[in-house]
């Protein structure tokens, strides 16, 4: 469980590095969208396209693919159902249902799931979270869009075809092109896609510790009911999918399941710190969602992983 705690630490520490960074004006305020966007529409989508090509071998691609594709469709829609209900029954401002809501379905299975996936399960769980990760950043970046941007005035009307034509989704379909037909990269390309690919977990997080640094740091804090998102987010989600998997009546892939676990109890994607950037929406709460959730998820992660892992 120590690579799962040194890998949140050193996500949580970047976040604060961004954080001081930008109280130093190291980076200036106005340069934060721009930063957002060389994530969003260069590194990530690389990122993605890399960690599908990566899965060469395919070995039980069939069985796996079909049980992690539904086994996240059907874990977003529960875990979103439940949460919409709880955002009335708490009453959580209007203007921050699409970050709550977003927060608690959508985990950062990608810059997190991938590394403790390979570390905690080898080379098999890591495919089987990158399979998962081509859901997962379908939603994120067409019906999550969608979430950051409810109730907030749009100088341009979000189309379906806006929400699902973008630079992520595209890496997605190449991806499975090149994997399936078994394209290859040259090498010198090969080595150009890894260093941008590199980049993308550490600059996110910096990102999310900059859009943090234009609050006062007890602003962070300031609303006591972000204390509930931490135990929706790392505690109910995950304890719900644990539930789930042990009383269904067929048999699921143990690699599988421990992933859908993992999967379900890491801390809120940092794409929506990013999102949130590029649409003019609510940063603030987006960047203290992210803060909070990965500050618990030192020590939620592996009390989750020992208690539902097979």
């Amino acid at each position: 469980m120590s690579v799962v705690v040194t890998s949140v630490f050193l996500l949580f520490a970047l976040i604060f590095l961004g954080f001081f960074i930008g109280k130093r004006k190291i980076v200036r305020q106005e340069s934060i969208p721009d930063l957002s966007n060389l994530v969003l529409k260069v590194t990530m989508p690389v990122t993605v396209f890399c960690s599908i090509i990566d899965q060469r071998d395919g070995s039980g691609i069939g069985g796996s693919l079909g049980q992690i594709f539904v086994g996240i469709l059907l874990m977003h829609l529960f875990s979103a159902v439940i949460i919409f209900l709880l955002v009335k029954v708490l009453r959580v401002p209007e203007e921050e249902h699409g970050v709550w809501i977003f927060t608690c379905v959508f985990s950062n299975n990608g810059f997190m799931g991938l590394p403790l996936a390979l570390s905690v399960f080898g080379s098999e769980g890591m495919f089987i979270m990158a399979l998962g990760n081509v859901i997962t950043n379908l939603l994120i970046f067409s019906v999550g869009i969608r979430l950051l941007t409810w109730r907030y005035p749009m100088k341009d009307k979000l189309s379906f075809r806006k929400m699902f034509v973008n630079n992520i989704n595209i890496a997605v379909v190449l991806g499975f092109v090149f994997l399936l037909l078994h394209i290859p990269v040259p090498d010198v390309l090969d080595q150009l896609l890894s260093y941008l690919s590199n980049i993308t977990s550490g600059l996110s997080m910096l990102v999310v510790g900059l859009s943090l640094s234009r609050l006062p740091f007890r602003e962070v804090f300031r609303e006591k009911k972000i204390f509930l998102l931490p135990v929706l987010r790392l505690l109910v989600v995950p304890l719900l999918v644990i539930g789930g998997l042990r009383v269904l009546p067929f048999e699921v892939d143990p690699m599988v399941c421990n992933i859908l676990i993992l999967t379900s109890a890491l801390p809120a994607a940092s794409s929506q710190s990013m999102i949130t950037e590029q649409y003019h929406t609510n940063t603030s709460a987006a960047a203290r969602a992210v803060f909070v959730t990965t500050l618990f998820s030192v020590i939620t992660v592996p009390l989750m992983m020992a208690v539902g892992l097979k």
